[in-house]
């Protein structure tokens, strides 16, 4: 058989495509391998968390202090306490009218400080028992009483019997010299939260 000389070029360009489609299908077939960065290599954009301050570094604050008081006392004491004020300040103003000669404003104030505390001594009767209030109760009554014996002796001495001035103004430095420690329990009483509205729980000393 004779071949026709143009036949060899297209048989050879034939080998080659055959040649090539084998390349092309075995690259197919063959396992593919991935060229992406391992997970260690990658940018990973992130956002930081606020860091949280442990509740134990915080500060403990104190247990509010809770005072249990007999039934009507705080209401009882502030009318004893209240008489007292009215007390200490009638035993200097009959002193401040003495030195002022007006001897009937002495005389007014004497019997006020009489009846002012004869009232405390009978509040003083119905105050109920409370431990924490004790000293403070104790050091309103020695006042309560010195200033009511002052006043009887005022009265005795606008009823002609002089030497009773001696006796009261005795009587009245003995009261502004207990004041301080009357003072120094009423403010412990304020510590515990006693409260008298309208008059803070301190007594003139002067």
């Amino acid at each position: 058989m004779t071949l026709d000389p143009h036949y060899r070029p297209r048989l050879a360009l034939a080998g080659v495509l055959v040649l090539l489609v084998s390349i092309v299908a075995g690259a197919c077939d063959s396992p593919r391998s991935s060229l992406r960065p391992s997970a260690s290599l990658l940018d990973v954009e992130f956002t930081p968390q606020p860091t949280r301050t442990s509740e134990s570094s915080e500060e403990p604050t104190e247990a509010p202090t809770f005072v249990s008081l007999p039934v009507g006392w705080d209401n009882a004491f502030c009318s004893v306490f209240a008489d007292a004020v009215v007390a200490q300040e009638l035993v200097i103003d009959v002193e401040r009218a003495l030195e002022e000669e007006n001897f009937r404003d002495a005389r007014g104030l004497a019997r006020d400080l009489r009846d002012i505390t004869a009232d405390a001594t009978a509040l003083l009767a119905d105050l109920p028992e409370w431990e924490p209030a004790a000293q403070a109760t104790l050091e309103i009554a020695t006042l309560i009483d010195l200033g009511g014996r002052a006043g009887t002796e005022y009265g005795a001495y606008f009823a002609d019997d002089a030497r009773a001035l001696r006796r009261a103004r005795n009587l009245r430095r003995e009261m502004l010299d207990g004041t301080p420690a009357a003072n120094e329990a009423l403010a412990e009483l304020a510590d515990l939260g006693i409260v008298c509205e309208g008059q803070p729980l301190v007594l003139e000393q002067s």
